[in-house]
């Protein structure tokens, strides 16, 4: 796979909402550790967002309170964006022929997970921005790209599904049912890397699929990881709780980042840099 088989589209310049007081950060830069110690999940006066940090300390309890707040502010953030989801996992019997109507709840998670990923990378780099400034921005940025790409995987998904829950009742032979099983599984990792790509870089779907497969055999460990994501969520909401799901949704989002940020600097160095234009700035850091 070559850079000329992924096109780009040529973002705007000062795509990165670069104002005054403000420094653009490296589009390609997907850190894992915070710069600086605090994490902004406020309003503050100065419109930046109140530092935790500042109130209970830059210990380890400090940074603990900090992480558990920003996490939670993020959690809260991704559940209102996803109200129909929720409302149809709390409500709905889990019912093959009930599947339709869950994956046309599921239809805004893309754009909001796409959002929530977007804010995560921004805390890294930016740790003082608010984490609804972030999300916002996020969502505001990707929901149309990220939903042009998920209403499709949703369709195939709830076709797959339907035939590996319910296909056995039916009188599916088990190996149809299984292997429409591992199709779903395998879909679900393709569409996370596909929309971690689509978050921080104008690909076009088709592109980012072609990409998020080359990754899937390349990027083995990365794509372990989301797997494990994947079959979690389906563990803790089968044996446990949707409910639980849905307050795991931060820190679920923030494991997606640790999972994929090595990918995406890859994704970034392989095939974009030293492109002209085919960036995409997406964080700024507040000035002093």
């Amino acid at each position: 796979m070559t850079a000329a088989r992924v096109a780009v589209v040529v973002p705007e310049v000062g795509e990165a909402d670069a104002v005054d007081g403000t420094e653009v950060v490296d589009p390609l830069s997907f850190p894992v550790t915070p710069r600086g110690g605090h994490s902004g999940y406020g309003t503050g006066a100065a419109g930046r967002g109140d530092e935790v940090g500042d109130e209970v300390g830059d210990g380890p309890f400090g940074r603990a309170v900090t992480a558990f707040a920003w996490g939670a502010a993020l959690t809260a953030l991704l559940t209102a964006a996803n109200l129909p989801l929720v409302a149809a996992a709390l409500l709905l019997r889990p019912e093959p022929s009930l599947a339709w109507l869950v994956a046309l709840a599921a239809v805004p998670l893309g754009p909001a997970l796409a959002a929530a990923l977007y804010a995560v990378r921004e805390h890294y780099v930016a740790p003082g921005v608010p984490v609804l400034r972030a999300f916002g921005r996020g969502y505001l940025r990707n929901w149309r790209d990220a939903a042009v790409l998920w209403v499709p995987a949703c369709l195939v998904g709830v076709v797959v599904t339907t035939v590996g829950v319910g296909g056995r009742a039916a009188g599916v032979p088990p190996l149809v049912t299984g292997l429409a099983l591992g199709t779903a599984v395998l879909l679900a990792v393709v569409t996370l890397h596909a929309l971690a790509l689509r978050t921080f870089y104008r690909l076009r779907s088709l592109d980012a699929v072609q990409a998020a497969v080359y990754y899937l055999g390349t990027r083995r460990l990365a794509s372990l990881g989301v797997l494990l994501l994947v079959v979690g969520a389906v563990v803790v909401a089968a044996a446990a709780s949707d409910a639980l799901l849905v307050l795991l949704g931060g820190a679920w989002v923030w494991a997606w980042y640790r999972a994929s940020a090595a990918t995406l600097r890859d994704a970034g160095a392989r095939f974009l840099a030293g492109t002209p234009g085919t960036d995409r700035p997406t964080a700024t850091t507040p000035g002093t």
